[in-house]
């Protein structure tokens, strides 16, 4: 079991957000963007923290899910950048970022 979990450290990060939190393979990880300017997009649902805007377009945030309570009503300190299987990017919102076989972060 520690093996499966070492592996699951190097290959896979740890998102979390206001004690909200998603695993996220490391492989997919385009970038993190530490103090984003976040747009509000009024009367999106909850999952979505709002959009970004990197290399000449709009992406979208969304908070993790589980352990998911109530809104966070702080900015996200960070962005992460994940690729899906079909190319296009979507952010995943955290203040913390860990595993990945790397020094855990916080951001501020």
């Amino acid at each position: 079991m520690n093996e499966e979990k070492e592996t699951l450290d190097r290959e896979s990060l740890c998102l979390n957000y206001e004690g909200q939190w998603e695993l996220t393979a490391l492989e997919q990880v385009e970038v993190i963007l530490p103090c984003p300017d976040m747009i509000e997009v009024p009367g999106a649902p909850e999952k979505i923290v709002g959009m970004i805007y990197h290399a000449g377009g709009l992406i979208p945030v969304f908070r993790p899910e589980k352990g998911m309570k109530t809104v966070p009503k702080k900015a996200p300190a960070c962005v992460v950048l994940i690729r899906k299987e079909d190319g296009s990017l979507y952010g995943m919102a955290a203040d913390e970022v860990t595993g990945g076989d790397a020094i855990d972060t916080v951001y501020e």
